[in-house]
Formats: structure tokens, C-alpha cells, sequence
């Protein structure tokens, strides 16, 4: 197969999936930024095949053709992370400042189609501008998640909340970040290996093929990354009990106060540690503590414990005063009660068992 039955393919591949999403019972803002997503995948390939059909020369005008839309494509993940969140779009005075690359690429390219003599280096500036997206907007995100639900730890571990809503998020953040590896490798080898231009443009489109068929499997595999038309309320809806008159801001400073009084007193090491005793050092209702943790972050109060007990048990696997006891031991050092709930707390938090994660350290 010639890269151009392989470019064919792979826009094939994606524009079934758009198809998919252009059905009327899907049409809600998360779906039309991934559907933009999709859209911007198949651009690169009909710039690709333009290209390697001759129809844009390597030394004109048109190579620059493809910036403006791999400039774009961190800027609508963005939002695509923002509109799962909140359901909706939401533009502040601070969304100016994503227009700023945009900006800069087009002050550069009104300097490329003007020049003859450096067009490479205008060309190679413009894409470094680009490229630096693709690892800064990963950071942007994570951190947006993390403020979102007051989460103090390490940032990546965000995604343990409502697991199977932001599992297309992590993996869009996560191919963004393995992009810029490849964006990276794609416009600098050929610096020092004359002729691997096609094998790096061969290597992108593999990734981007590979992409497609990720978003697909994430899609088929956990539906609810997919929100219906009568499904709008996004992450930060909050869902509320029957007649219940807890807020939205009431249940952001209920979880403020709750990860407050784990992070500081550790209750969860107590195993025998209930949700009578965490109203009383909260002074919130067992109700309301419920009616929050359900409601913002999706888990109940034994998945939020357990949680703080996982993480405990990561920190005690890389201290020395610990290196003699078995994964058990440690387990109950963590405040978990028993060996199953252990075991499957780890392997719903982490993707994978003690056992596994102990043998990586």
C-alpha cells in the first residue's frame, strides 16, 4: 500500500466515526468539539495526500496550509475537556489568550508568502510555535480537571473521579503528549537523515490513524464518554437528590472542607473509619457528605476512602522504614480492612493489581 492508499484509508476510517456522532440523538456540545476533532484529523490527511499527489509543491505557499489547523487542534481538545465538564462552552476574558498562537503563526505567515529568501525558517518557526501546544495544553487541562474538584495530589491522579466520563479526556491529553514526541522526531530527523521525510510523514499518519481508532474504542467500549441529546449536564452539572436543597457552590465547599480533613488528619488509616465519624470531624451531615461525594465527583463514601488508602499505600511502597513488609501489610498500614476490598479498590483506582505495581517500582 503507497502512503496515498494509506491516507485514503485512514480519512476513511475517521469520517465513518463523524458519521456516527452526526446522528440527531448525539448532537450535544461534548459531540460537535469531538466531532471538530475528527474533522481536524481529516484535514491532515487531505493536506497529506495533496501533498503527496503533487498538488502542493514542497518549496510554495501551500505547505503552510496545514499550520493554521495544527495550531487549532490543541485549542478545540481544550474545549472539548471544557464542555464535558460543564455541559457548555464557557468563554471568559482569559480565552483571548488561545488566540495567541493563532495570532503569531499569522504575523509569520504574512512574512512567508512575502519572502523569498527564508521561507524554511518562517516555515520551522511556525511549527515550533505549534508543536509547543501539544505539551503545554495537556498541562492546562490536567490542571483544569484538578481545579474542578478541589484535588491537592498529584494532578494525574484527577482522573480517578468519575472514571468512565473522563476517559476519553485522558486519552486525548495522553495521544496530545505522545503527539508532541512525534511532531518533535518528524521535524528534526530529517535535519540529520537525509531522505526520512516520507518515514516520519508515514509515522505521523500511523498515529493519526491510530488515534481514530482509539477514540472509537474508547467510544464502543464506555458509552457514557458519549453523551446523548437529553444527557447536557456535563461533570459540573451536579446532580442532585429528590428535594434536596444542597447547591452546587454548598457541595464545591463541602468537598473543600472533606479533602481538607483527610489530607491533614488521615483518617482513612483508621480501617473501622465511617461516615458518621467523618460528619462529626466535618460537622456536615452524613446526608449532605453523601448527596456531595455522588452528586460533584461521582463516588461514593467507601470509593472516596478507599482512594486516599490507595494513594497512602503508593507513598508507604518507597519509603525504606517499609521495604520489609509484604503488599498485605502495607495494605492494612494504609487503613484498608481486608485483603479483597483491598485488591479491588487497587485494581478500580489504577487499572492494574498490587502485585503488577509493586514490580515496577
Amino acid at each position: 500500500m503507497d502512503i496515498q492508499h494509506l491516507i485514503i484509508f485512514c480519512g476513511a476510517q475517521v469520517i465513518g466515526l463523524q458519521l456516527i456522532l452526526f446522528r440527531k440523538k448525539f448532537r450535544t456540545v461534548p459531540n460537535q468539539m469531538l466531532m471538530l476533532i475528527l474533522f481536524n484529523i481529516v484535514t491532515h490527511y487531505i493536506y497529506y495526500y495533496l501533498f503527496y499527489t503533487d498538488k502542493i509543491q514542497y518549496n510554495s505557499n501551500g505547505t503552510f496550509l496545514i499550520i493554521p489547523f495544527a495550531t487549532l487542534a490543541p485549542v478545540v481538545v481544550y474545549y472539548y475537556v471544557v464542555s464535558v465538564i460543564y455541559g457548555k462552552l464557557q468563554f471568559t476574558r482569559r480565552s483571548a489568550w488561545h488566540l495567541t498562537p493563532i495570532f503569531i503563526n499569522a504575523v509569520i505567515f504574512i512574512f512567508f508568502i512575502t519572502s523569498n529568501q527564508h521561507k524554511q525558517g518562517l516555515l520551522y518557526l511556525a511549527k515550533s510555535v505549534t508543536i509547543s501546544l501539544y505539551i503545554i495544553y495537556p498541562f492546562i487541562m490536567v490542571k483544569m480537571l484538578s481545579d474542578f474538584y478541589n484535588y491537592k495530589g498529584f494532578m494525574l491522579n484527577v482522573f480517578k473521579y468519575n472514571k468512565k466520563k473522563t476517559v476519553l479526556i485522558r486519552l486525548l491529553i495522553f495521544m496530545m503528549t505522545v503527539h508532541f514526541c512525534i511532531l518533535v522526531a518528524k521535524y528534526t530527523v530529517p535535519l540529520f537523515i537525509e531522505g526520512s521525510e516520507k518515514t516520519m510523514d508515514i509515522i505521523n499518519l500511523c498515529f493519526l490513524m491510530f488515534l481514530g481508532y482509539a477514540i472509537s474504542y474508547v467510544i464502543i467500549s464506555e458509552p457514557k464518554t458519549i453523551q446523548h441529546s437529553q444527557d447536557k449536564i456535563g461533570l459540573g452539572g451536579f446532580k442532585k437528590y429528590d428535594k434536596s436543597k444542597l447547591t452546587r457552590s454548598e457541595a464545591e465547599n463541602n468537598v473543600r472542607i472533606l479533602n481538607k480533613i483527610m489530607e491533614d488528619n488521615q483518617p482513612y488509616l483508621n480501617p473501622d473509619f465511617n461516615l458518621t465519624e467523618l460528619s462529626s470531624l466535618s460537622k456536615i451531615s452524613t446526608h449532605k457528605i453523601s448527596e456531595t461525594l455522588n452528586g460533584l465527583i461521582g463516588q461514593s463514601f467507601n470509593d472516596y476512602v478507599n482512594n486516599y488508602r490507595v494513594e497512602e499505600f503508593k507513598k508507604l511502597t518507597i519509603k525504606e522504614e517499609f521495604k520489609h513488609f509484604t503488599i498485605l501489610a502495607l495494605a492494612f498500614e494504609a487503613g484498608f480492612k481486608s485483603k479483597a476490598t483491598f485488591n479491588a479498590a487497587f485494581k478500580k483506582f489504577t487499572g492494574e493489581t498490587p502485585t503488577q505495581y509493586t514490580k515496577k517500582r
